[in-house]
């Protein structure tokens, strides 16, 4: 089969490091991928792993993008593409109608939470529609009009090889303690939340760091500003640590004692939960969105009230403090993340969804 890829960038983030892993993961089976997007850091993994990647800007929001319509068509021509999958609204629209000039297959992957607009209907066009978890097939259906025959939910998942388990982690008690807050730096992802939850954390325990790791987007680096005033002014400077974008995420997870997902709005899933569940770190996490499909409050982690600042330092300090807790909702995420959260098993799934959408055509 031969399947072309369409995403904005290749940057960083996790719709983008879900794409690398997919492609490479159907290159194994013996699948043929190409990758359309603007580029970025991440395009060298494919290149490393023999994927093709040609740079466009289906990033662009501006209507001169649809100028690369006829040019996405032509792609899909010469190289006998047998179906489409985009990930993002921007370039579904020039995948989606490219494939209306070639008749190719057309599918997409639902990620967020899309407001009802025209504009983020595109995603709704697809032959069939993934969802990454039930909680967006739900919002396709209910501010989309999607039918339920043709939503296909497929779990995003993780190269469990990749993050190794530890699972004596936690069978030492600690006197000092290290929390990830893992995301893009956005205020969605509720590091203003955390940080101020922070203070109340480091009033009950004083030898703990928090590390916030992500990047702030172009244009928007005056949330960072705001971050680091907030915990200048907090007094936390040497509690609460900015680390930027990393590449060792992975070593930062093993690391560290818990992570600490404080998103405000619906997560669509939440992939720095799988990746802390596979090396056996505990997770604390928001209460909203596709969250509880992989944390089940008190089993697998422990959740807290949205944006509520004092539940989520109860809910820190709780975990920190209770090592017994920690390693039983470590190891059965871990367990969870075997069961349901693999790549292996997100890529065959995928592969099921693109042979029943070319067979519907």
């Amino acid at each position: 089969m031969k399947i072309l890829h369409i995403v904005p960038a290749l940057e960083a983030g996790g719709v983008e490091t879900g794409t690398i892993d997919l492609a490479v993961s159907l290159k194994k089976l013996g699948e043929e991928v190409i990758v359309i997007s603007n580029g970025g850091r991440l395009v060298k993994s494919l290149e490393d792993n023999g994927i093709l990647h040609i740079k466009l800007p289906v990033h662009s929001k501006s209507p001169v993008g649809l100028l690369l319509i006829p040019k996405v068509a032509s792609i899909i021509k010469s190289h006998d593409i047998d179906i489409v999958h985009a990930s993002s609204r921007v370039p579904a629209w020039v995948g989606f109608l490219a494939c209306k000039l070639t008749k190719t297959p057309f599918v997409t992957s639902c990620h967020g939470y899309y407001s009802r607009h025209f504009f983020s209907g595109i995603m709704a066009r697809g032959k069939l529609v993934m969802v990454i978890s039930k909680s967006i097939g739900e919002r396709m259906k209910e501010a989309f009009g999607v039918p339920d025959e043709k939503i296909r939910l497929v779990y995003r998942g993780l190269d469990i090889a990749k993050y190794p388990y530890e699972p004596d982690k936690y069978n030492k008690e600690k006197k000092s303690f290290k929390i990830i807050n893992l995301g893009r730096l956005t205020p969605i992802k509720g590091q203003h939340e955390f940080i101020s939850a922070m203070r109340h954390v480091a009033d009950r325990i004083k030898n703990v760091e928090a590390w916030i790791v992500g990047n702030v987007d172009p244009g928007k680096e005056e949330y960072l500003k705001e971050l680091k005033s907030l915990t200048g002014k907090l007094k936390l400077t040497e509690h609460v640590k900015f680390l930027g974008l990393r590449s060792d995420t992975r070593d930062l997870l093993k690391k560290a004692d818990l992570l600490v997902l404080s998103t405000t709005m619906p997560e669509g899933f939440g992939r720095a939960l799988i990746e802390a569940g596979s090396t056996g770190t505990a997770v604390c996490a928001s209460d909203i969105g596709g969250i509880p499909e992989i944390v089940e409050n008190g089993t697998s982690g422990l959740l807290f009230p949205v944006k509520n600042i004092f539940n989520m330092a109860n809910t820190i300090v709780r975990m920190l403090g209770d090592r017994a807790l920690s390693k039983k909702c470590a190891t059965t995420l871990r367990k969870k993340v075997e069961q349901n959260f693999t790549l292996e098993k997100m890529t065959r799934s995928t592969l099921a969804v693109y042979r029943e959408a070319i067979n519907k055509a």
